[in-house]
């Protein structure tokens, strides 16, 4: 008899917490938004669900969104559940995307969210959807062989490769929202009918959005950040102006030990002059290359200083700094002081390799 009942325990048929594959719903995006509810601010969750098909064409693949308005994202799911006939399955969501408006009031909600859920990986895709993340989710580009594919390939380097698209995932932005010295950044994502433009990123200062950077900011601050080396110098002077495709991309920080409140700054690029208004090849290159660092110079100086006058520290400064001293506690609350009047030794050099197959 001990042995029919074991043999009755072990069985898994009758089981409710495993479901077939056709039972459940595969998520593959989360939108939230903020909607003001009889004066009272509420959260719009939508989910971008995968319906499988047998065929499996480009462009063909169909999904399904579906929205609820609720006080918590936890609350809105639940409702959620009510109006599908299958099991949510969050194993395969890529992307999370959050309404600008939500962005502007605080993501610290939806970021302690979806790190605490198991079923959401901590490499997925975090972006700011302009206008909202429902227009995002809403938007399906004609190239895209399964649903949210087109953002996975922005933003993962297997599709395109751009100097103005910044990724950020969900245990970076978790990570730089409580460590000291960084802070979070966005991607901006706007809907343009049946295409995405990502060439804007926000930055917060641990919770809110407190800017948003135009695509020559974006660009600068990816090379500082991630030395991304293919991007274009234009330089323009009163003789010549000529357009510089880099190759090649170093930069370096460091705090000198004898002035605190300075940090030495290098920067080094190197490519071919991919355009330009006059014949170079016979010229001396070197006073081309002295105008691209001026111009250079110019640009990522005025970035710092935007930075730095609106008390944000997306390149990681202020880690930096306590990393090279040892006082913990007290080098932190010295950094707050000195970061509003840190001096910026810039030092950039460039390189031209050659004037590409024409002279």
């Amino acid at each position: 008899m001990i042995a029919s009942m074991f043999v009755m325990l072990t069985t898994g048929c009758v089981s409710t917490s495993f479901k077939d594959i056709d039972k459940r719903f595969f998520v593959l995006a989360i939108g939230l938004d903020k909607e003001e509810v009889d004066g009272k601010d509420k959260y719009l969750v939508s989910l971008k669900l995968a319906i499988p098909s047998a065929k499996f064409e480009v462009g063909d693949m169909k999904s399904q969104i579906i929205s609820h308005t609720a006080d918590s994202i936890p609350g809105a799911l639940r409702m959620i559940r009510a109006n599908v006939d299958k099991e949510l399955d969050f194993g395969h969501t890529r992307i999370l995307v959050i309404g600008e408006s939500l962005a502007k009031t605080g993501i610290t909600d939806a970021v302690n969210f979806f790190t605490r859920r198991r079923d959401i990986q901590g490499i997925a895709y975090m972006m700011i959807g302009s206008p909202s993340a429902l227009d995002i989710l809403n938007t399906t580009t004609s190239s895209e062989r399964m649903p949210t594919n087109a953002l996975a390939l922005s933003f993962g380097n297997i599709g395109t490769e751009s100097a103005y698209i910044m990724t950020a995932q969900l245990f970076d932005v978790y990570r730089r929202m409580n460590e000291k010295g960084m802070d979070p950044f966005l991607p901006i994502v706007k809907s343009q009918g049946k295409t995405f433009m990502i060439n804007q990123v926000g930055l917060f200062d641990k919770e809110k959005m407190k800017l948003a950077l135009n695509p020559e900011e974006t660009r600068l601050l990816n090379e500082l950040m991630y030395h991304y080396k293919q991007f274009e110098v234009i330089t323009k002077t009163k003789e010549i102006q000529y357009t510089l495709a880099t190759e090649r991309f170093k930069r370096s920080f460091k705090f000198s030990p004898k002035n605190k409140e300075s940090v030495k700054i290098k920067v080094w690029f190197g490519g071919i002059v991919e355009q330009s208004n006059q014949r170079m090849f016979e010229k001396d290159w070197r006073e081309y290359e002295v105008a691209a660092e001026e111009a250079s110079t110019r640009r990522y100086l005025a970035l710092l200083h935007k930075l730095q006058k609106a008390q944000l520290d997306p390149i990681g400064l202020g880690m930096m700094y306590t990393a090279a001293h040892y006082n913990g506690q007290k080098d932190w609350d010295e950094w707050q002081k000195i970061y509003p009047r840190l001096v910026f030794d810039l030092q950039v050099r460039a390189k031209i390799f050659g004037t590409g197959l024409t002279k």
